[in-house]
């Protein structure tokens, strides 16, 4: 019950006040905003080092080099590659349009191009794979040791020889399928990720590109502030109003409000509804959570947690696929140097002459032993353009021709003979990626610094953020939580300013004096 005096009209407007303070309250802890909003920013701060716009190239160098890399190796890997069984038809072709006998053709090959005749010879690298085994067993046979004793003496003498061999397996094997990918899609929800090239296209095609055209959002929210103190202050600021609202509804409704204390309190309204709307405007809190509601949807299919499984998965048999390649790509690598040694020490060990131990690497082991000469792929790629240049004048055809033959009728040779030269030459210095750093500001220049970058540092932002994101982006989007603000200040400087006014009048104030001339009623006369 309303005291003697009471001011009805000025409670009144302080239970608008107050409904205002509930209604941001009520968002701000119904949408859950303060920890949502809190792992946001983590989501940000984790983000950060992968979104500087150096590393956003340097991803985008690494992939493409890593493309042209599973471009050229996927022929050569397994059967399905289809590389191997282009090769008896590639001799049939080039002995039947020069007239020479396949014999000669190979002669000419192994005469000119013997690293290029040896990667033809030693392909699928499956079946390498296939080999070791027995040559294990050879080797552990001619020189009189065990298996671990024989492991432990090429990982001594010959550890770049070592680490591919004994590597090899897990690539071959995982080629076509690889492991723990949980049957994850590509971003449109239908093409499955299986196999090598599968995942080299998904991170070509899907991960990267949302680096790349998320930069911007991602700027945009992350700057000139972070973003967890929004709610609380939003909180904050609402308790304060309500409490205000609750004191002057009481002060009026119990008649002790004045003239004085009711444009006190509308002052009050006016500059908490300004300062609100002079910071959301000052941070730009609008575009920022317009830019950010586009990033949070950008990512939203990279946040996938299967997708994220396969990230693991595919940067995994990445990681691999490096340990197998590094050694072998480059003479920088060590393992081409490493063969004649290798063949010197089991022929001494053994007692057989080196032509012996290769004989028998031929008759027992004629992949693994094609491998070994093909030694370094850089090798190959040095040989490319003579190579071409002997087929246009075999064939009679130019360039082009060539290309357009090879293309057609051996499409996976075709493959790795047109890509081998850009990975090979790119290896130690991937183009594009111009000294940009990984996350603990050391310099990646090699395509496996690039690899171990993806592995260590861009994956595990989703898998550590995926909880923080999911929390973010429940319950409902963020780009509702700028114009709120602004509004809701845009309100209550409105208001407030009303209320102003009419405490200026005197409206609703006991005694207050009209200021526009409004007449009291006169007393009658006794």
């Amino acid at each position: 019950m309303q005291g003697k005096g009471g001011n009805p009209f000025g409670a009144l407007q302080w239970v608008v006040v107050l409904v205002v303070g509930v209604f941001v309250a009520a968002v701000v802890l119904g949408l859950n905003l303060i920890p949502r909003l809190n792992a946001g920013q983590k989501v940000l701060d984790g983000a950060r080092p992968a979104f500087a716009p150096a590393r956003v190239a340097a991803d985008r160098a690494g992939v493409d080099l890593i493309g042209a890399n599973v471009a050229m190796a996927n022929p050569l890997v397994t059967p399905s590659g289809g590389g191997a069984a282009e090769v008896p038809k590639l001799v049939a072709f080039v002995s039947a349009k020069t007239g020479l006998s396949q014999a000669q053709v190979v002669a000419a090959l192994q005469k000119n191009f013997p690293h290029t005749l040896a990667l033809l010879q030693t392909i699928p690298l499956s079946a390498v794979t296939a080999e070791e085994p027995g040559l294990f067993a050879f080797l552990e046979k001619a020189l009189h040791v065990t298996q671990p004793q024989l492991l432990a003496a090429l990982q001594k003498n010959f550890p770049a020889i070592t680490q591919a061999v004994t590597t090899l397996p897990a690539v071959t094997n995982g080629w076509d399928a690889v492991p723990n990918l949980g049957g994850a899609t590509r971003f449109d929800g239908t093409t499955p990720i299986k196999s090598v090239p599968d995942v080299a296209a998904y991170f070509s095609s899907d991960v990267i590109p949302v680096l790349e055209n998320q930069q911007a959002n991602y700027k945009s929210l992350d700057n000139p502030t972070t973003w967890n103190w929004i709610a609380p202050l939003l909180l904050a600021v609402a308790i304060i109003v309500i409490v205000f609202a609750v004191f002057m509804m009481r002060l009026n409704a119990k008649g002790k409000s004045t003239k004085l204390t009711a444009i006190g309190g509308a002052g009050v309204v006016t500059a908490v509804g300004l300062v609100v709307v002079l910071l959301s405007i000052a941070i730009s809190v609008i575009p920022r959570t317009s830019n950010g509601q586009k990033l949070l949807d950008g990512l939203k299919p990279v946040n996938d947690p299967a997708r994220i499984q396969a990230d693991r998965g595919g940067i995994d048999i990445a990681a691999t696929i490096m340990k197998l390649e590094d050694p072998i790509m480059t003479e920088q690598g060590g393992a081409a140097a490493e063969v004649p040694k290798l063949v010197a020490f089991v022929a001494k060990g053994a007692g057989l002459t080196q032509p012996q131990v290769i004989a028998a690497l031929q008759t027992n082991f004629p992949h693994t032993l094609a491998l070994l000469q093909m030694l370094p792929v850089s090798g190959v790629s040095a040989e490319v353009p003579g190579l071409l240049t002997f087929l246009e004048q075999s064939l009679k055809v130019d360039q082009a021709g060539l290309l357009a033959a090879l293309k057609a009728n051996f499409p996976g040779l075709a493959a790795a003979i047109t890509n081998v030269s850009a990975v090979t030459n790119g290896w130690n210095d991937v183009p594009g990626v111009n000294g940009a750093t990984n996350f603990a500001g050391t310099p990646m220049k090699t395509l496996p610094q690039v690899a171990t970058y993806f592995s260590t540092d861009v994956v595990p932002v989703l898998e550590t953020q995926n909880t923080n994101y999911k929390k973010l982006t429940s319950v409902s989007k963020i780009n509702f939580v700028g114009p709120v603000v602004e509004i809701t200040g845009i309100i209550v400087v409105a208001y407030g300013i009303f209320m102003l006014v009419m405490a200026l009048q005197g409206f609703g104030i006991p005694g207050a004096r009209r200021p526009y001339g409004a007449s009291a009623v006169a007393a009658p006369s006794s």
